[in-house]
């Protein structure tokens, strides 16, 4: 370990407070590339004797035998990513070397007088914090080694060769224009009546971004969750917060290095939902998270599909991987991701049973499943079971009393945040997914949803100032459809 610390480092992180800028000049400045970027990850460390939680958007590339990462943190300190006065760290951060074995690394770390001063995780990897008098100003890093981790090491480094800077630029927006949006803000966790109207300058697209003209904005269960609080542990907001992960609407500018986007492309993408999210008239959309919305079809009602139809789908096909004959329990059938996981499961040949409240049968009566359940009704429950799998889209304690109706050694695959917790004497296998953008699987279903062969049922279309009572019909439940915010 001591040898890869100070032989050769396996990362160089760099903080910022501007990941955009950043990131155009080691592009365009030091021709380091290509570059991928994770927006609204959240850093989950114990530092200073408690539990942190810290929105990141973070970008990493292949350079000369090693990452390069650039890391932007939101929120307020204090953490590792703070100063004294809680202001975000600028600069050279941290030099870190990847591990086999974390624990005796850093037994050894210590051993040689570093100071052990955070642990933590992201997106599944391990990783801890060193200090020391010695060498002040710069961590020290052991990253744990992962599958995942190896797989986009590979990635970078098959994406890395033959990679040729883009040239010099101005660094200016191509149409960006010059004027006043209106953006619903989030004051603070509480009831609908948090929301405020608030104006602000149209922003210009970054690198790999466009600038979107809102024509619809989904409101989400996550919406809700984030507003009320529920999320706090796992996500903190920085208020005023702008939610919203889904949108649709016309390209307006587009940024350095963007392809395959024009301005005047109809889109419909996914955003990170707790900051600078959707419910504005203009908003900013990575090039990496948006798809291509068919002429002729309705693009307000675009912004309905894509969490819904790409979580839905993944829940499926990637936490179930139903054979031909499965029985499958579909959770939350009325919402957008419970239709989506039901046809993929349909898709997939397995015999599929839709979990909706007695209040929303209505919504999916247009589905050809083997039968509809009241989940709160055991005897219904029991009679169809046991399943050999259930797709969970709800979560909490109606989610957990399901697994007693799931085979032994069947499978529970949840998006519930927070997920679901099987009892110590389930047999069952639980996974617990994150929805990734799928821009080939979204546009495929927009076009098949503009052709007439896929349902996207909107219940309700509110003007963007009335978010509040958005959130009010979707807290007061038995919606049957998405609800959108229209400009």
């Amino acid at each position: 370990m001591m040898q890869a610390w100070f032989g050769g480092f396996d990362q160089i992180s760099f903080a910022t407070d501007d990941l955009d800028r950043t990131l155009a000049f080691w592009e365009q400045k030091m021709g380091v590339g290509p570059w991928s970027v994770f927006r609204g990850l959240t850093l989950a460390m114990q530092y200073g004797g408690g539990h942190i939680a810290l929105p990141a958007h973070v970008a990493v590339a292949w350079h000369d035998g090693r990452i390069v990462e650039l890391m932007q943190v939101a929120g307020d300190g204090p953490s590792p990513f703070h100063d004294a006065l809680n202001r975000p760290i600028v600069g050279l951060q941290r030099l870190a070397a990847v591990t086999d074995d974390i624990e005796r690394d850093a037994a050894l770390a210590e051993a040689r007088g570093m100071e052990r001063f955070a642990d933590g995780n992201a997106a599944g990897q391990r990783f801890v914090y060193f200090r020391s008098m010695e060498a002040p100003g710069v961590i020290l890093e052991l990253l744990e080694r992962t599958p995942m981790f190896d797989a986009l090491v590979e990635r970078l480094q098959a994406r890395s060769a033959g990679y040729v800077a883009p040239a010099p630029s101005d660094g200016l927006a191509t149409g960006a224009p010059d004027g006043v949006m209106t953006a619903i803000r989030l004051t603070g966790y509480g009831n609908p009546d948090q929301f405020r109207v608030d104006t602000a300058p149209i922003p210009t697209p970054g690198v790999g971004e466009l600038l979107i003209r809102t024509a619809g904005a989904a409101v989400n269960p996550v919406d809700i969750k984030a507003r009320t609080g529920v999320l706090h542990a796992f996500v903190p907001l920085a208020f005023p917060a702008q939610l919203g992960g889904d949108v649709s609407g016309v390209v307006e500018a587009v940024g350095v290095g963007v392809g395959g986007f024009a301005i005047g492309d109809r889109v419909a993408g996914m955003l990170n939902p707790f900051a600078n999210g959707a419910y504005a008239t203009h908003v900013l959309v990575h090039q990496g998270s948006v798809a291509k919305v068919p002429e002729g079809a309705d693009l307000a009602a675009a912004a309905a599909a894509p969490t819904g139809v790409l979580t839905g789908t993944q829940l499926v096909e990637q936490g179930i991987r139903p054979k031909a004959g499965d029985r499958i329990l579909i959770t939350g059938a009325a919402g957008s991701t419970g239709r989506a996981a039901i046809m993929a499961a349909l898709d997939a040949g397995a015999i599929v049973y839709a979990g909706v409240r007695p209040s929303a049968l209505g919504a999916v009566a247009d589905l050809p499943v083997a039968g509809m359940i009241d989940l709160a009704d055991d005897a219904a429950l029991t009679q169809a079971g046991p399943f050999d799998a259930i797709g969970d889209t709800v979560g909490g304690a109606v989610a957990e009393r399901l697994f007693a109706h799931v085979k032994p050694h069947g499978i529970v695959a949840s998006i519930a945040v927070p997920p679901p917790e099987p009892s110590a004497a389930a047999t069952q296998r639980f996974c617990s997914l994150t929805v990734a953008f799928d821009r080939a699987r979204l546009e495929r279903f927009l076009a098949e949803w503009a052709a007439g062969k896929r349902a996207l049922p909107i219940a309700h279309r509110l003007p963007l100032a009335e978010a509040a009572e958005a959130h009010r019909i979707m807290e007061r439940g038995g919606v049957g459809g998405k609800v959108l915010l229209v400009p």
